[in-house]
Order: structure tokens, then C-alpha cells, then sequence
């Protein structure tokens, strides 16, 4: 658990630091007033740190989900949300399940692992969030600062979705 922890605190401190680093930079190309850029690298130094530890989490709840099964792309939610969603079991759950059977055998060899869905959710809502933290404090150069947290969340989240079924699959063994 101490060793769990401190990974995690590493890992936001790497991404506090980098980050940090990196919005200063960005925003030095279109100002030079030491106050914008010092706002810009503690904003998106500490959302990047913070953020880091929230992603881990979506992806590690995202792989129970997702595991190693295989998804056809149109029936991702309506399989979110199969009949075990449902308190009760009636005509109509046992229909909907019956139905998404039929259809995902319908699209057989056209489905991708479910590792490769994993990280989605937590990338659509990392960059979603910061976005909306460097419009909201104002950043001058909005797309250069959030460009590299998106592209190495991506790269994080598909590595680390990896290493977890990888992980999973040596289990079984």
C-alpha cells in the first residue's frame, strides 16, 4: 500500500514538474511578463499532477470493465449496459441481452480488444478537463500548452492498458 502510494506521488510529482516546465515554455514564445508565466506553469503543473493520479484510476476501473473481451464499436454502451445493469430480470432485459448476442455474432471479425477502448474514456475526460482549465485561467497559448498533456496521456493510458491485460493474461496462465 506505502509502495503503491509513493509510486503514485512520484508519478504526480513527474508530471507536476514536466508540465510546469512545459506551459512556461509554451507561453514564453508569446509573452514575456514573468507573472502570465508563472500562473501558466502552476496551473497546468498542478492540474497535470492531479490529473495523473485521477487518470490511473479511470483506466484501472476501465480495465475491470473492459478486460479482455472483444467489442464491436456500435454495441460498446448498449454492452455497458446489459441486462446485470438492471435490478430486476424480466421479458425485456432477457430480449435486449438476446438481441446484443445476436448482433455481436452478426460482427464477428469485426471487433477490437477491449484494451484498445480502456484508455478512451479517461483521454476524452483528461483532455476535456484541461482544456477547460487553461481557458478557464486564461493560458495565451491555449493549444501549444495542452497539446503535449493530451498526446502523453494518450501514450500513458494505451501503455499502461497494455501492461494491465498483459499482467491479467500471465495470471491466467
Amino acid at each position: 500500500m506505502i509502495l503503491a502510494f509513493a509510486r503514485l506521488a512520484v508519478s504526480g510529482l513527474i508530471a507536476f514538474v514536466f508540465y510546469a516546465a512545459w506551459a512556461y515554455y509554451a507561453n514564453s514564445l508569446v509573452t514575456d511578463d514573468q507573472q502570465v508565466l508563472y500562473k501558466a506553469a502552476i496551473v497546468q503543473g498542478s492540474y497535470s499532477g492531479g490529473i495523473t493520479l485521477i487518470f490511473t484510476f479511470v483506466l484501472e476501473l476501465f480495465h475491470k470493465l473492459f478486460r479482455n473481451k472483444q467489442y464491436c464499436l456500435p454495441l460498446i454502451v448498449p454492452t455497458l449496459i446489459k441486462p446485470s445493469f438492471f435490478s430486476k430480470e424480466c421479458a425485456t432485459t432477457k430480449t435486449f441481452e438476446s438481441s446484443l448476442h445476436t448482433i455481436e455474432k452478426a460482427c464477428n471479425g469485426t471487433c477490437v480488444p477491449g484494451m484498445l477502448i480502456t484508455p478512451l474514456p479517461a483521454i476524452l475526460v483528461q483532455s476535456l478537463f484541461v482544456i477547460s482549465v487553461n481557458i478557464a485561467f486564461m493560458t495565451p497559448n491555449l493549444w501549444l500548452t495542452v497539446a503535449p498533456s493530451i498526446f502523453f496521456s494518450a501514450i500513458y493510458g494505451y501503455v499502461y492498458s497494455v501492461s494491465l491485460t498483459k499482467k491479467l493474461k500471465l495470471a491466467q496462465v
